[in-house]
């Protein structure tokens, strides 16, 4: 299940370009909580605590737990803005969570016990069909990631949904079929490059052969 992280916050009263400038200016980030029929809160947060969380991976799975004020307000990160030049996060936007809340969330797909797949062993390749998987899931049981077992998978099997075992009150917004995860393929059988050269000699010697014969049987006619 995704942990819950506090993050410290400050109200934001201003709003427009130029007070977002100055709080970018502080080393603060501007952000907003919306959600639970509540009225959207302007906040800020410090920059290098963003940027931590962001170089940790899965940040719009995790939950944080937000002190706004002396009020703490559980939300989960719906987008990061960053800038077109520094790529830092220059705006994040969170969702407020209740306790029965449900949110829609894309988990990476793990693949384990690669040396256990028959079908690897004798050279075949593990086609990753999808490397995250959206789930709707409630927001007390994210998980941070979807786990596949390759034991026992032989070249053309495939990997479905099916074959993992999802939270609690889990599910794929894909519901109607039981879509491929990934497959043990064939592997790729590419040609040598030193047959490839023997053969481009061997048309050079033939070509040259033939050179050989015309000018002899111009030699012949002279004669």
């Amino acid at each position: 299940m995704a942990k819950e992280n506090k993050l410290n916050t400050e109200i934001r009263v201003s709003a427009g370009k130029s007070a977002v400038k100055k709080v970018l200016a502080s080393g603060r980030i501007p952000s907003v909580i919306y959600g639970l029929k509540q009225e959207p809160q302007t906040i800020s947060i410090d920059r290098m605590t963003i940027q931590k969380e962001l170089k940790a991976g899965g940040f719009l799975t995790k939950i944080f737990s937000l002190d706004v004020d002396g009020k703490i307000s559980l939300a989960i990160p719906r987008d990061v803005q960053f800038h077109p030049i520094s790529d830092l996060p220059i705006h994040v936007d969170f969702l407020r969570l209740g306790a029965d809340s449900k949110v829609v969330v894309d988990i990476p797909t793990i693949f384990i016990n690669h040396e256990l797949s028959p079908g690897l062993k004798k050279g075949g390749v593990l086609n990753i069909v999808r490397r995250t998987i959206q789930l709707n899931c409630p927001a007390n049981n994210i998980p941070e990631e979807i786990v596949f077992d390759l034991e026992g998978l032989e070249i053309g099997d495939a990997i479905h949904i099916s074959a993992t075992k999802l939270p609690e009150g889990a599910e794929p917004t894909i519901t109607d079929r039981d879509f491929t995860i990934g497959t043990v393929a064939a592997p790729t059988v590419v040609k040598e490059p030193e047959a490839a050269a023997d053969d481009a000699a061997a048309s050079g010697e033939a070509a040259d052969g033939e050179a050989a014969k015309t000018e002899e049987s111009s030699e012949d006619k002279k004669d």
